[in-house]
């Protein structure tokens, strides 16, 4: 019931549209990773859908998405890993640590890497295990301006490549890591 209630969240901001984390496919229990943190409520339905036996990690890129993974896992009861992946640092994780990997970039964000989108996506590919899954989510009108995911999942090393669905303002691109 409480999931439900953090679904429909009425008078608090935008309502979560739970296709969006149903177009994501996590399942309890996976090892899931978030790339930005724009959309509250798509972390928090990812966070709840893996449960306690999963694990739930976000790359994040300011202090301001840090605190926000830090107050939604606080609100939906969940432990939420946020490590920073700011130019000049590290990748934090490790290889094949992830089943699925999210990139939220519902607010554009991603323009901010401009020249980093690559490496970023790279480094995702190699925190996921073989046989696991990225997806992004994006607006539409990004898709078509400034970055073409389905060619940048292909160069960065994810095949097949697709777009999985558009649905009212948001596209879903997937693509697999297959063996090396």
């Amino acid at each position: 019931m409480f999931l439900l209630r953090m679904l429909m969240r009425r008078g608090r901001g935008q309502a979560m549209d739970p296709l969006q984390v149903s177009m994501t496919g996590v399942r309890m229990g996976e090892r899931f990773l978030q790339i930005g943190c724009a959309d509250r409520a798509l972390l928090a339905g990812l966070a709840a859908k893996v449960g306690l036996s999963g694990t739930a990690a976000v790359a994040v890129t300011n202090q301001q998405q840090a605190d926000l993974v830090k107050s939604t896992g606080a609100k939906v009861g969940a432990l939420i890993d946020a490590s920073d992946i700011d130019q000049g640092r590290q990748w934090p994780f490790d290889a094949a640590a992830f089943d699925l990997v999210v990139v939220d970039d519902t607010d554009d964000s991603f323009s901010r890497f401009e020249s980093r989108v690559s490496d970023v996506l790279r480094h995702a590919r190699h925190s996921l295990r073989n046989g696991g899954r990225i997806e992004v989510v994006t607006p539409v009108t990004s898709v078509q301006g400034k970055f073409d995911y389905v060619q940048l999942l292909s160069e960065a090393g994810f095949k097949p490549v697709r777009i999985l669905a558009e649905q009212g303002r948001l596209r879903f691109v997937e693509g697999l890591r297959t063996g090396d």
